[in-house]
């Protein structure tokens, strides 16, 4: 399958490696971002494609309609009126606690990663309506399934495009267009350059990241090779039908696997034990109880759950690497 895709977050991460994987595929992808300087890779890679897919850089704020309404009349302009697929990729996150975020943070990250992916969303709609077909797969995250201290915002931004995919699906699929969500798990890609800190000086919390700083500075080391969750996406916007929801990589798997059988109380003792997150009472002078508390439960919990996921697959490698079970 191939055909005309428009993409958010075109410039780097998986945006950029989404672009080039599905040109290589022979699709016509035009990958948009606020900042068409930052275009230069992907048209030097466009000079020596052979597949005969093209990339072409778009100018669009996902927060700005007058932006989503000019690009998505360039590229409609240039394929005659067809689009067959729409990528929401566009986000970044906050990392601070939520009570010393400020208001503009709390919006400005729910605008780009929930309000934009709806209104260019919206913009695309009738397109595909009046074709009798279409497919837009929004990229979710992992935070929907695991607790994600001082990244609240990001989560909930992602839960909340869940929530609204899962309706929009129902909405449409009476017009032939097909809705889905991909999960990605912990990947090496350079999204890192998508945080921004709000932390002021003289914290409350900065006791708690002292406790789990040295744990979460851990965490990209066990992310995967991003050429995987790219080949996942791409894989999901060329089959011959899309599957709702696409979970990718075994972080991913186990956590949904323990968001569907565990309660809350569980996955945040989880959390507490991987990242090194203070436990309840920790900073209020009680005896509360930190991650050596936690881990040998929580490592009892995860390799349970790793063996109940890996039944039907391969064991999961990168569940090994993180907790040190046998593979």
């Amino acid at each position: 399958m191939t055909g005309t895709l428009l993409l958010t977050g075109g410039s780097t991460g998986f945006g950029a490696g989404v672009a080039l994987e599905m040109a290589a595929r022979g699709w016509t992808v035009f990958a948009s971002m606020r900042d068409l300087a930052k275009a230069g890779r992907l048209m030097e890679y466009t000079a020596s494609l052979e597949s005969g897919g093209a990339i072409v850089p778009v100018r669009i704020d996902v927060t700005d309609g007058a932006s989503i309404e000019s690009g998505l009349a360039e590229v409609l302009e240039r394929t005659e009126g067809r689009l067959d697929a729409l990528l929401n990729n566009a986000g970044y996150s906050v990392i601070a606690p939520f009570e010393e975020m400020t208001e503009a943070d709390v919006r400005a990250q729910m605008e780009t990663n929930f309000f934009g992916a709806l209104a260019i969303t919206r913009a695309v709609l009738p397109t595909m309506r009046d074709a009798g077909r279409g497919r837009i797969l929004t990229v979710t995250s992992n935070a929907v399934n695991t607790p994600h201290p001082m990244l609240s915002l990001y989560a909930a931004s992602k839960w909340a495009l869940e929530g609204w995919a899962e309706g929009l699906a129902m909405e449409v699929a009476p017009f032939g267009i097909e809705v889905g969500v991909i999960q990605p798990g912990a990947h090496r890609t350079p999204f890192a350059g998508n945080v921004q800190f709000a932390m002021p000086e003289g914290s409350a919390y900065e006791r708690w990241l002292e406790a789990a700083g040295p744990s979460l500075a851990e965490l990209d080391a066990w992310g995967r090779d991003p050429a995987l969750g790219i080949a996942a996406i791409a894989d999901c916007l060329c089959m011959e039908r899309m599957p709702f929801r696409t979970l990718v990589g075994e972080d991913t798997q186990v956590f949904a696997a323990l968001k569907g059988s565990g309660p809350f109380e569980l996955r945040a003792m989880v959390l507490r034990a991987i990242t090194g997150a203070p436990g309840p009472g920790a900073l209020a002078g009680s005896d509360g109880q930190g991650p050596t508390g936690d881990w040998p439960v929580a490592s009892r919990v995860l390799q349970r759950v790793a063996q109940s996921v890996a039944q039907d697959r391969q064991a999961p490698g990168v569940l090994a690497a993180m907790f040190g079970f046998a593979n």
